[in-house]
């Protein structure tokens, strides 16, 4: 079995969606397609705020996710469920944008 992995989602709204409402749809609609993978281990949204932001201008994205598993194998196999299907069916719905970054976590505090 492998070590545990963490995937980093980069997400952008589609065009015309406010915040809130951006916000809204994530969190209390696509949210519990996501919570339904067998494996998942723990799952974070972050909604990018206005205030104290370095990039000028409108973000690249408009909020992350942080997803993780005990191990690449459990990650793979509900990529593959028809929960999995279902979300990024959801997702499409909502985002332009949906980069992953898959990742080995280090804690430092």
């Amino acid at each position: 079995m492998s070590e545990p992995v963490k995937l980093i989602a980069l997400l952008k709204a589609k065009a015309g969606m406010s915040q809130s409402e951006f916000e809204k749809r994530w969190v209390e609609e696509h949210a519990p397609f996501t919570l339904k993978f067998k494996n998942l281990k723990g799952y974070r949204i972050n909604i990018a705020i206005d205030e104290y932001q370095e990039i000028e201008g409108k973000l690249p994205f408009d909020g992350t996710a942080e997803l993780w598993w005990d191990s690449l194998e459990e990650m793979k196999e509900d990529f593959a469920s028809p929960e999995a299907e279902t979300a990024v069916a959801d997702a499409d719905q909502f985002t332009v944008v949906r980069t992953h970054i898959y990742t080995k976590e280090y804690i430092l505090k």
